[in-house]
């Protein structure tokens, strides 16, 4: 997978790093009891006694096994007067830079630890499992399972719920899975990095007859323009989530999602079975209502899309929602959604029933869209008010089925790496030949230090940034390349590379060789691209 710097990534695992040295170390064990003193050999049993004994700079080890959230549990409730959210676990504790609270999997045991909310289901109430209002905590190799929904009418549960204040968290390796909840749902909070987790299997059958329509994967929604900027979605999977993978509505301060994957969206697990909305990576939008005008930030937030793939989900797999602005969409891979790129804009947030229009101030680079059995490469994008560079769907060509190394759906769901990252796979990656014809596209694009065209069967023009070339056996024959901008020769250089730095618009680049004795070409090869 092609490797994106970003200095924002490095700087949190910095401040985010634990301690080499924990100021304390306690133990959670299922058949721990909490009268215990949380040492290795007498651990606790519950959360919540170990969260009223943590500080800074400490360490929780949690081993593995299933630890069952009773029916009776007590709760804190909040959400103003109406006190609607029943919250299993509030971590209100807070860490400092460089010494935070961590909440872990024993790295000293095989397994996981596993809190399984099933038998938890209080009335009239959204249930959220660990609702976060501290600060530098970090949370690590466990899963949720079996959070339910009891209310019937439109409604929602959630496994992480991140409000305002709660800053420069770290969430690693999570599972949240098999329940009726959100994975993640943040409405505030500055500079949290979500890193390798996954939100799988999350159905709800209760609410508004089973409709399915409020169950992402990951949603970052902040209320309040710079109570949430910094926030970070990285190495995340989502599928079988019955409404979104990824969902940025509603949501004022800028998301980073990089490298992440979303699948099978807008489904009941386990089939195609119909569920919500079904978009892999909801990238924007403040809503659609016909009578009332949205709220919306002073600044219009560009979200950016990085590294990405989305594959089979409902509606759409890259979506700009009817943002009121451009979202970055770069190296990106879609394969087979309702639409796999989806731009459309609202026209203002003023306009009442709202307008929506062709997408403006969007940038796409690099970026793939193969419909192979169902849907269309890109819809609604004004490409005189957006920048687009290099994607496929601006080739003549499209791809098929071969050009693909795999397409093996189950590769998506193998189990990650020992250190959480994603697993290596050969879905959606191209074939040497494709990777040619589509250079640089895509998620999984062959980085430029590990670029060898010596598989090449002919002559070939490949273009690498702004530099096209041509490659491949007899390649040194072809001493002349034209350019053709929108219809018109611009450029004829006798050699067989040009920059195409200052060009933009359909170009088509042609090279020819071995002339005759009266200058015509004797061969000639092309390629068309938009830049």
């Amino acid at each position: 997978m092609k490797n994106i710097t970003r200095i924002g990534t490095l700087l949190l695992g910095l401040i985010l790093s634990v301690p080499l040295v924990a100021q304390q170390i306690y133990y959670m064990d299922p058949v721990g009891n909490d009268n215990n003193p949380g040492t290795k050999d007498r651990p606790f049993a519950t959360l919540v006694k170990v969260q009223s004994v943590v500080s800074a700079g400490d360490r929780v080890y949690i081993n593995p096994g299933i630890y069952k959230v009773p029916a009776s549990q007590p709760a804190m409730t909040y959400d103003g007067s109406n006190n609607i959210y029943h919250c299993v676990f509030h971590m209100n504790k807070s860490g400092k830079i460089g010494q935070p609270i961590s909440y872990m999997a024993n790295p000293d045991k095989t397994g996981r630890p596993i809190f399984d909310l099933s038998e938890l289901k209080p009335a009239g109430k959204r249930i959220t499992v660990f609702f976060v209002t501290g600060s530098n905590l970090y949370f690590k190799g466990f899963d949720v399972i079996g959070t339910q929904v009891t209310i019937t009418d439109h409604t929602q549960s959630e496994c992480f719920r991140v409000v305002k204040g709660a800053n420069d968290n770290k969430y690693e390796d999570l599972k949240l899975h098999d329940g009726m909840a959100i994975g993640f749902y943040l409405t505030g909070g500055n500079n949290n990095y979500i890193l390798n987790c996954d939100a799988y299997n999350n159905y709800d059958s209760v609410s508004e007859g089973g409709s399915g329509e409020n169950v992402d994967g990951f949603g970052c929604h902040i209320s309040e323009q710079g109570k949430g900027t910094g926030n970070i979605f990285e190495g995340c999977r989502a599928w079988y989530n019955c409404d979104d993978g990824f969902d940025l509505i509603n949501c004022f301060d800028a998301v980073k999602i990089i490298n992440c994957w979303s699948f099978f969206n807008g489904y009941k697990p386990g089939g195609k079975i119909s569920a919500g909305n079904g978009a892999g990576f909801k990238s924007g939008g403040f809503g659609m209502s016909a009578t009332t005008k949205p709220k919306t930030p002073a600044v219009i937030p560009q979200h950016e899309v990085y590294g990405c793939l989305a594959y089979y989900n409902k509606s759409t797999g890259f979506y700009a929602n009817h943002h009121l602005g451009g979202i970055n969409f770069e190296n990106n891979t879609a394969i087979n959604s309702g639409y796999n790129f989806r731009m459309m804009n609202r026209k203002d947030a003023t306009t009442l029933p709202p307008e929506d229009v062709n997408g403006y101030g969007h940038i796409l680079k690099n970026n793939l869209s193969a419909p192979l059995s169902r849907g269309n490469k890109m819809d609604w994008l004004d490409r005189d008010k957006s920048e687009a560079v290099n994607n496929s769907f601006d080739t003549e060509e499209s791809l098929k089925e071969t050009d693909f190394i795999s397409l093996d759906e189950t590769e998506l769901t193998r189990d990650r790496k020992a250190n959480g990252n994603l697993p290596d796979i050969n879905f959606g990656k191209l074939t040497a030949d494709a990777e040619a014809r589509f250079w640089g596209m895509g998620c999984f694009t062959t980085e430029l230090g590990k670029l060898d065209f010596r598989w090449l069967k002919k002559p070939t023009i490949v273009v690498i940034g702004n530099k096209a070339s041509v490659f491949g056996p007899g390649s040194e024959s072809y001493t002349k390349m034209y350019v053709i901008v929108d219809g018109k020769e611009v450029t004829g250089l006798h050699k067989s590379s040009i920059d195409l730095s200052e060009l933009n618009g359909l170009l088509e680049l042609k090279a020819t060789g071995a002339e005759d004795t009266e200058g015509n070409a004797s061969k000639t090869i092309t390629l068309k691209i938009k830049r």
